[in-house]
């Protein structure tokens, strides 16, 4: 795998977590925080917007599967990302108007769910299974990078030129991304105009048990980041409007980290088996959550926040590259499609988290953020055993 199409396979990544984390995280947030119940209204429009692409992304994936042969992945991103542009469009238009800015994030985020439903098929046909895990090391890496650039950037936007500047720099990011998709990623060879669309191979087998374990993981790591801009404006005792340039700079920090280990996680990877490198970040994650707990003022929010972010790169990228395992080339797109079930599913039920904080506060969230990531354990334990998935990857 050469250094270009490394690069042009995972430079989309970056510019989803404009769309995805960036939006969700800090754009979103900053537009609703004066209205009543900040936290319910941002939980429910996520959960809107996040739930319904959870259904768009496999049918997008599978319709991808389809036109392979005629209409290559490259292509079928550009496509999607014309509403992706049209709904940034409309929320550089909405200051002031929360009705739209909701809208405009529904629209975003439906178009960035078709665009990665097409996207995330790339490792499984340009790369070989003994260079997965550094494959999904480096796609770690973009999408955690592409956060961190997205929190410092957007965050610099909001308090620069308001809702106007965060979504055209997000608008610009996409672009320079899919410009990289198709100068650096060519297509695949032997890949026909006049290949066959046959009905969809069953679900390998312990396909289920990592997106589950996905799910349980992440849930407990977004319920975390969803919230972060009102438990950084609690800590510190800030209006939650005004720490939205503190927040940006906390959480560009977690993610930095995340993708900085995650590069060095690849070859552990490749080396150890997936489900080693799932195990050991799943305990560094749920001793960052449960360090959230006790009020230890900012310091103590950036070392919980590390130990989270370390153990996120570790399952992460392991997690990943088990997923492209069992994901043959020909039925990719449904079923990497069906694996943001964890991801999506996860992204989505984190937002039911916010009306427990306006009515009880950020305690009992923590400790169910915390409980879902040490569950994420069962799930991983019933996945094939370790040898059998390093046999996978030679």
């Amino acid at each position: 795998m050469g250094s270009r199409l490394a690069v042009g396979i995972s430079a989309t990544w970056a510019a989803l977590a404009f769309l995805g984390d960036g939006l969700t995280s800090l754009v979103l947030p900053a537009v609703l925080a004066g209205m009543p119940d900040p936290a319910t209204s941002i939980g429910l429009i996520s959960f809107a917007g996040l739930g319904l692409a959870l259904v768009v992304m496999p049918l997008a994936g599978r319709v991808s599967d389809c036109l392979r042969g005629r209409v290559d992945r490259r292509a079928f991103m550009a496509v999607a990302a014309i509403p992706a542009l049209i709904g940034l469009a409309m929320l550089a238009v909405s200051d002031g108007r929360p009705w739209l800015a909701a809208a405009a994030y529904l629209v975003a985020i439906l178009a960035a769910s078709a665009i990665q439903a097409s996207l995330q098929t790339l490792i499984p046909e340009h790369v070989q299974k003994p260079r997965r895990g550094r494959a999904a090391s480096l796609k770690t890496a973009f999408d955690i990078g592409g956060a961190f650039v997205a929190f410092l950037l957007l965050g610099w936007a909001l308090e620069a030129s308001g809702i106007a500047g965060a979504a055209v720099a997000s608008a610009g990011v996409l672009l320079l991304a899919l410009v990289l998709v198709f100068v650096w990623v060519p297509r695949p060879v032997g890949v026909s105009a006049h290949e066959p669309v046959g009905e969809p191979a069953s679900t390998p087998s312990g396909f289920w048990p990592l997106v589950l374990s996905r799910f349980l993981f992440l849930l407990g790591i977004y319920v975390v980041g969803r919230f972060m801009l009102l438990l950084v404006a609690f800590r510190l005792d800030v209006p939650a409007a005004s720490a939205a340039a503190e927040t940006g700079g906390i959480l560009a920090t977690f993610t930095l980290l995340t993708a900085v280990t995650a590069l060095s996680f690849g070859p552990l990877v490749d080396r150890l088996g997936r489900r080693r490198v799932m195990v050991a970040g799943v305990l560094l994650a749920a001793v960052g959550t449960a360090s959230f707990l006790p009020d230890v003022g900012l310091y103590g929010v950036l070392i919980a926040g590390g130990l989270m972010s370390v153990g996120t790169a570790a399952f992460a990228t392991a997690n990943w590259a088990a997923l492209t395992d069992l994901s043959p080339p020909q039925d990719a797109g449904r079923l990497m499609g069906l694996a943001n079930l964890g991801t999506g599913g996860a992204a989505a039920c984190a937002g039911l988290v916010g009306p427990s904080i306006d009515t009880w506060g950020f305690t009992p969230a923590l400790v169910f953020a915390t409980t879902a990531v040490v569950v994420a354990l069962a799930p991983v334990a019933r996945i094939v055993p370790i040898h059998r998935m390093e046999e996978s990857t030679t």
